[in-house]
């Protein structure tokens, strides 16, 4: 287990958003379903989806991926409409990883040790009331363990009427601080979220929130789903959805949702420069885009780009329509290529998914979150469950064959 206290400096294969972490020890299990997707002709990468016995959604990267000791095509470019994933097996699971509402999960991975965090839930009976930040912890990303009850984010900034405290986010900067990310409503108009940010040296908590929100645009809607990104460089990024659909009215068309980079200090806050906008909702994507997460995945051949994959999520999270989307790109700002068809839909893992969305990774990242509607709902006064599932990624490409 890892020291919760600990604040040295990370070993370079385990902070978030720098380097891969290493696959986990049933990335070869029997019971496996794989989704394999091609990006493009040139940057030929591959995604498996490999669900197994007891865990649910498993990626896993490999020799021959678009990862360490493979190649990329320097002068190619994604196409503009990737072929569609072929589809996965039905073998059938057991899962998810955390059986009760787990909602938007993101992880980092101290040591020896990965910590998950999540959407607020409300607590009835004695203590009744609401955790802000869900926390689970798990020693080999299988069993996980909810901390039941306990708030990494007991307290909200200010700018916050301290309510529907959603999409955590948490990353570890280089003085060996936590940063935690996460959307709340507004006091200025509780019609909408922002942005805000707390800090901790214990990756636990509790985290001490900044009277003042980070990122609040009400007069487009507001913002949510913050993602913070360490690239290959050092440099860091916030990536979060521009809350547009939160101005749609049933007389008026559906506004934008965009996906917007910003670059921001050292410090993790301090914003550098204007937003670049990702992506952005399509007649396809239903009313928005959101929950974005990036992953990075290199050659050693140095004279060869980067691949960036940009996760995400489209339609409407209580509803079977909600799915993981990705898009492909060689550069951190974009332009991103989609696919055209979900990596992860209702009806994959032998039927068990149902609006399956809020994937999180780190980059080179061999292990992914993300949730999954639950039915009945849930129990405790939420409009919906959404539990946790995890995963290993898989990405290969150059005309090798998929692994296994």
């Amino acid at each position: 287990m890892a020291d919760d206290n600990d604040t040295s400096p990370l070993p370079p294969d385990v902070e978030k958003g720098v380097n891969s972490l290493k696959p986990s020890a049933t990335a070869n299990s029997p019971g496996r379903r794989r989704l394999v997707i091609w990006v493009s002709s040139g940057i030929a990468v591959a995604v498996i989806l490999a669900l197994a016995l007891g865990l649910g959604l498993h990626f896993g990267l490999r020799k021959g991926a678009v990862g360490k000791g493979s190649s990329v095509n320097k002068n190619s470019a994604p196409q503009a409409t990737p072929p569609q994933p072929s589809p996965p097996s039905n073998n059938s699971i057991d899962g998810p990883a955390v059986d009760s509402n787990f909602a938007d999960p993101a992880y980092i991975r101290i040591n020896d040790t990965f910590w998950a965090f999540a959407t607020n839930k409300f607590v009835k009976g004695p203590s009744m009331g609401q955790v802000n930040i869900q926390v689970a912890k798990s020693a080999d990303f299988e069993s996980w363990e909810l901390l039941d009850g306990q708030d990494a984010l007991p307290t909200v900034g200010a700018w916050s009427a301290g309510f529907q405290v959603w999409a955590p986010d948490v990353v570890r900067l280089d003085d060996g601080t936590f940063m935690l990310y996460y959307s709340a409503i507004s006091n200025a108009d509780t019609s909408k979220h922002c942005i805000g940010y707390a800090t901790a040296t214990n990756v636990t908590g509790p985290y001490t929130p900044s009277d003042t929100a980070l990122v609040c645009p009400l007069d487009q809607g507001g913002a949510i789903d913050p993602e913070g990104y360490k690239d290959a460089d050092g440099t860091r990024y916030l990536i979060y959805k521009v809350d547009g659909n939160s101005l749609n009215r049933p007389d008026t068309a559906l506004h934008s949702t965009p996906i917007l980079l910003q670059q921001v200090a050292a410090d993790g806050v301090t914003l550098i420069g204007e937003p670049t906008q990702l992506l952005d909702r399509t007649d396809a994507d239903g009313p928005l885009v959101e929950a974005p997460a990036m992953a990075r995945y290199t050659s050693n051949d140095t004279s060869k780009p980067p691949v960036y994959v940009l996760f995400y999520s489209s339609n409407v999270f209580t509803t079977p329509a909600y799915d993981v989307s990705y898009a492909t790109s060689s550069s951190v700002k974009g332009p991103f290529a989609r696919s055209n068809a979900p990596l992860l839909k209702t009806g994959d893992a032998a039927g068990k998914l149902v609006g399956p969305g809020g994937l999180d990774c780190g980059i080179d990242s061999t292990q992914v979150v993300f949730h999954s509607l639950k039915f009945p709902s849930s129990p405790d006064g939420e409009p919906v469950t959404r539990t946790m599932w995890t995963g290993d990624l898989d990405i290969w490409g150059d005309g090798t064959s998929p692994p296994g």
